[in-house]
C-alpha cells in the first residue's frame, strides 16, 4: 500500500505569547510540539508519555472542518489530579511524523486548556518515540 504525503494547507495556532521566560527553559518542561494531523499543522500539542489517550481540543476540528466527522459519544476521562472532564466524542485522524504516518483515535474535549491537543502513549508507542528531554 502506498502513502501519500498530505497537503499542508493550514495552521492551528494559539494566540499565547511567549514569556520571556519560556526563551530559557529547563529540562523538565512539558515536551510541546507542532505537528501535522490530517491535512493541517497544528502547534501546542502536548507529547506526553503520561497519558493514555490522544486528545484535541474541539476548536481545532473545527478549524480543520472535521466537525461532521466526530463520532459523538460522551465520556468522562479522568486526569491525574483527579478531575474529570466530559469529552465531545472521537475522532479518527493521521498523524504524520515521517518517516511515520500513522492513523490515530483522539478524544475531542471543549474545554479551556493551554495545549491543542495531548499525543499520548498511543502514538508514542506507534512511532517508538522517546520524550526524554534530554535526548
Amino acid at each position: 500500500m502506498k502513502i501519500k504525503h498530505a497537503t499542508i494547507n493550514s495552521q492551528v495556532s494559539t494566540s499565547l505569547p511567549l514569556a520571556e521566560d519560556d526563551l530559557d527553559l529547563p529540562h523538565n518542561v512539558a515536551f510541546v510540539i507542532g505537528i501535522q494531523i490530517a491535512q493541517v499543522i497544528v502547534d501546542r500539542i502536548h507529547a506526553d508519555v503520561g497519558s493514555a489517550a490522544n486528545i484535541l481540543q474541539l476548536a481545532v476540528i473545527q478549524h480543520m472542518g472535521l466537525e461532521m466527522k466526530i463520532n459523538k459519544l460522551a465520556r468522562s476521562p479522568t486526569g491525574f489530579n483527579g478531575a474529570t472532564t466530559v469529552t465531545v466524542g472521537t475522532i479518527d485522524l493521521g498523524v504524520y511524523s515521517p518517516p511515520v504516518i500513522s492513523p490515530q483515535l483522539f478524544k475531542v474535549i471543549d474545554e479551556v486548556s493551554p495545549y491543542n491537543g495531548i499525543l499520548g502513549k498511543p502514538w508514542i508507542g506507534k512511532i517508538n518515540g522517546n520524550t526524554f528531554a534530554t535526548h
